[in-house]
């Protein structure tokens, strides 16, 4: 009886270790999945008909070279919803191991520990491989946060029509704010003899463009610095140019009707309305180009970028599978270069916008003779800075826009820049 049940517990022993190891062969055997948090569409308010070609294409990378991983991301979720999609992530706690990160929002996520730092992560090839306004939109307060996918630079959209009929050439790379009210000057007149202003120099010029084209930063060491020279002067500029208008609020419909020289375009926008078929519906009625931004000099970076870039999760399980996954979208020259073709920004990689493939896609007989190259792009890159500071919100940023908006609208900016001042201090004190 003692032996039978000896073999009894035997057998039942070898049983559960058997079930143990079956259990732990199958879920050995189960695919480690990593979740991708991303939206749909273009990220730059443009049309397109473009599907995540470049980010199927990283998936399918990506997974062949790691057999025992698969992506996963949700579709479709409009560009317009994802920072509440991520929001409800995070605080559910399935924020995705890797996730698509705006320059507004990577600050707030970074300062409430939701990223997870990548300087031990990374190495100086990592770094060197990225334009450096690119780069710096993932990096707060010294650390780094994000690693950037895709930019869209400001460039200077320019009537070409408009000028040859004034007898002005369209201007060259590295012309100067001086150049730039010169010829708006020339351009801005009434040319039916009614009285009223019906040609303009430019539109859609704001404060943004023309404090980077003075060098000047919002910030300075930290601080707010709204009666810093350069602001000033920036704001001086800006009065004395919409004064030519004498009152008339010049807008992008005149400049649809070809009425206006000037108006700042991002890059996504001059690859979406240049070509076949949007050109037929936009911009159809005049000859039209796009050239960098102008300057108070030439070695000003006067070229607003935006960039949108990746992010890890600081709670993700699979941290070395994520960093992984986030340099093929970032760094892979192939992969950029896919999105570079199938999208409308500019790729964050020099490589990839001075190579040869991007030089033909810039050059398609859709875009004309006078299209943008990719050497002009890339030295546009080069003297680009970040579109907005990381430490303001969007709120803050659109009541400053308000303000100095109503002062120049009075032209009282002298007067009004302190008080302005003190109100943005205030907002950011309360976060508003």
């Amino acid at each position: 009886m003692k032996l039978k049940r000896k073999h009894l517990c035997w057998g039942i022993g070898l049983l559960v270790v058997l079930c143990a190891s079956t259990g732990f062969y199958w879920w050995k055997q189960q695919p480690t999945v990593l979740h991708i948090g991303v939206y749909a569409g273009s990220s730059w308010d443009v049309p397109t008909s473009q599907r995540s070609h470049a980010l199927d294409r990283a998936i399918q990378k990506f997974e062949k070279s790691h057999p025992h991983v698969r992506v996963e991301y949700e579709n479709g979720i409009p560009q317009s919803d994802y920072s509440d999609w991520l929001s409800e992530k995070i605080v559910s706690g399935k924020t995705p191991d890797v996730f698509m990160v705006s320059e507004q929002d990577l600050s707030l996520l970074a300062a409430r520990g939701v990223l997870e730092k990548l300087n031990g992560y990374m190495d100086r090839k990592d770094q060197a491989a990225f334009y450096p306004v690119a780069f710096e939109s993932g990096v707060y307060q010294g650390q780094t946060y994000a690693l950037p996918y895709e930019s869209n630079p400001i460039l200077m959209c320019v009537n070409k029509d408009l000028l040859d009929k004034e007898g002005i050439a369209v201007p060259k790379e590295g012309w100067t704010l001086e150049e730039f009210y010169t010829i708006c000057k020339k351009l801005t007149k009434d040319t039916n003899g009614d009285g009223q202003l019906d040609q303009f120099g430019s539109t859609e010029y704001t404060w943004k463009e023309a404090l980077a084209a003075n060098g000047g930063h919002l910030f300075q060491g930290g601080m707010l610095k709204l009666t810093a020279p350069e602001v000033k002067e920036s704001l001086t500029f800006l009065q004395k140019l919409e004064d030519l208008n004498k009152n008339y609020k010049v807008s992008s419909k005149d400049f649809d009707q070809g009425k206006v020289a000037f108006y700042p375009m991002t890059l996504a926008q001059y690859r979406t309305y240049k070509p076949y078929p949007y050109h037929v519906s936009k911009y159809s009625n005049f000859t039209w180009t796009c050239i960098p931004m102008p300057a108070k000099s030439k070695t000003t970076k006067a070229t607003l970028v935006t960039t949108t870039s990746f992010a890890m999760s600081a709670r993700s399980s699979h941290s070395k599978l994520a960093w992984e996954l986030m340099q093929l979208l970032t760094e892979d020259p192939d992969i950029q270069q896919t999105l570079f073709a199938q999208s409308q920004g500019i790729s964050v990689m020099p490589q990839v916008v001075k190579s040869r493939s991007s030089k033909d896609l810039l050059q398609v007989d859709d875009f004309g003779t006078d299209s943008l190259t990719n050497q002009t792009l890339n030295r546009i890159m080069e003297q680009a800075v970040e579109s907005s500071p990381k430490n303001v919100s969007k709120e803050v940023l659109e009541k400053l826009d308000y303000l100095i908006g109503n002062a120049l609208r009075d032209q009282d900016v002298e007067n009004r820049l302190p008080q302005i001042q003190r109100e943005i201090e205030s907002s950011l004190q309360v976060g508003v």
